[in-house]
Order: C-alpha cells, then structure tokens, then sequence
C-alpha cells in the first residue's frame, strides 16, 4: 500500500508540473469562464439556471475533461512506447499498480480543478447554491471523469506519443463544443443539438444543470455515461492486453 500511495503522489506531481494540464485544465477553463459570464451577462437564465452558476458548471465540466483527454493520453502513450510497463513487470510491484495509480491520481486533480472553478464562481461571480447543490454538482461532475480518463487512456493506447496529443487535443475541442460546454445546446442548430444528445460531455454537465434548476438526475445521462465508460474501459484493455500478447509471443 505504500509503495502504491508513493507513486499515486509521484504520478500526480508529474500532472502539476506538465504545463498542458495546468493550462488546459486550469487556466483555459477559468479563463473562459470570466470571459464568457461578462459577455454573455449575469442576467441571463438558461434552462431555469441564471449564467454565472449554469456556465460554472460548463467549464468545470470542460476541465474534467482535460485532465483526463490531456493529462493520460500522451504519458500513457510515451511510457507504453518506452516499455515502462514491460519494465513494472520485473519489480516487485502489481503490474495493476501502473494503471490504478493514474486513475486515483487524476480523480485528486479534478477534485482540485473543480474546487478551483466553484471558489472562482462562489468568490469572483457570487454564485450562491444549498450545500447539497455544491456536493452534488462537485461530486457527479468529479466522478463522471472517469469517462474521460478511461478515454485519455484508450487514446495512449491507440497512438504514439506525439500523435496521442493531437488526437486528444481534437476529440477535447470537438467533444466540448458538441457537447454544449461553449455554449449552450439549446441555442445551437437543431443538427448540432441532436449531436449533443450523443455526447458525454453534455450528458456529465447535464446532471448538475438539472439539479441546480431542481429537475433532479435523469437516469437517461447516468446510462449513457455508464455505457462510454465501460466502452471505453474495455476498448483500453483489449488494446493493453493485445499488445502485451504480442511481446509475449
């Protein structure tokens, strides 16, 4: 267990000082959202949620998504391209240890970019929610991340290094702008609205929209989040198990 906890703080170090991550999950979010709340107005109401408290939730939502498009996919591809995980395998530690430790470091750092964005729209915004809305939005929002890090993963295991940073550079912008992250999906053509029903990203912000406009969750995004997590989870294990075949052999 303390070797675990030893290299969970030694993969979550490697985050804070990767300055992709701290710009696109900690500054380009926050930086948005300042942005966006001042042109778009305070006044304005969307979906029963007024701009300040409904764009928050965007942007949280936007760097959840970073941390675990960014933050995995690149390291995942060059530590795999350089046989790290071949190198795990002669230490006394769980080969498991490689994969887990990613995984509870990058839940911490969205913890931590999360609080970041609710501090940022609580101090500078003065969004005011019921404690139960704040855990409940910080909660769904940190622990839907999972898809994303199960996705960032999958990415490191499809392509190299540099290309694994592309890849997940696209599917961040394209993901976020589809999914309503930018703005919002019900003032996006009808087209683009029927794509945001096919997205993540929207279904994961979608949950803690509904519970701040006291809809409560829809089954509907908890289904939809399940099934791209157990998709992509199993897409990266294959991908992992495969290639570790093809050393063997």
């Amino acid at each position: 267990m303390k070797a675990w906890l030893l290299q969970c703080k030694f993969e979550m170090l490697r985050n804070l000082r990767n300055r992709r991550f701290f710009f696109f999950s900690i500054l380009l979010p926050v930086g948005f959202y300042f942005l966006y709340v001042h042109l778009v107005g305070k006044a304005v109401v969307i979906d029963g949620v007024n701009w300040p408290t409904y764009y928050m939730i965007s942007m949280a939502t936007f760097g959840v998504v970073g941390t675990g498009l960014n933050g995995l996919s690149s390291r995942v591809a060059y530590e795999r391209t350089q046989g790290w995980v071949k190198l795990m395998q002669t230490t006394p530690q769980r080969a498991s240890n490689y994969i887990t430790t990613k995984i509870a470091a990058n839940v911490l750092l969205n913890i931590c970019e999360v609080a970041i964005l609710f501090v940022a729209g609580a101090a500078v915004e003065h969004v005011t929610m019921g404690v139960g809305e704040w855990m409940l939005a910080a909660i769904t929002t940190i622990l839907g991340g999972l898809v994303f890090i199960a996705l960032g993963i999958l990415v490191g295991h499809l392509a190299g290094s540099d290309a694994s940073q592309i890849v997940a550079s696209i599917l961040y912008f394209l993901m976020s702008i589809t999914g309503g992250l930018w703005m919002p999906v019900s003032t996006m053509p009808s087209v683009m609205r029927h794509i945001a029903n096919f997205m993540p990203t929207y279904h994961l912000a979608h949950i803690a929209w509904n519970v701040l406009a006291g809809k409560g969750i829809a089954v509907t995004d908890i289904w939809v989040l399940l099934v791209y997590l157990v998709v992509f989870t199993g897409l990266a294990v294959y991908l992992a198990n495969r290639r570790s075949d093809a050393r063997v052999a």
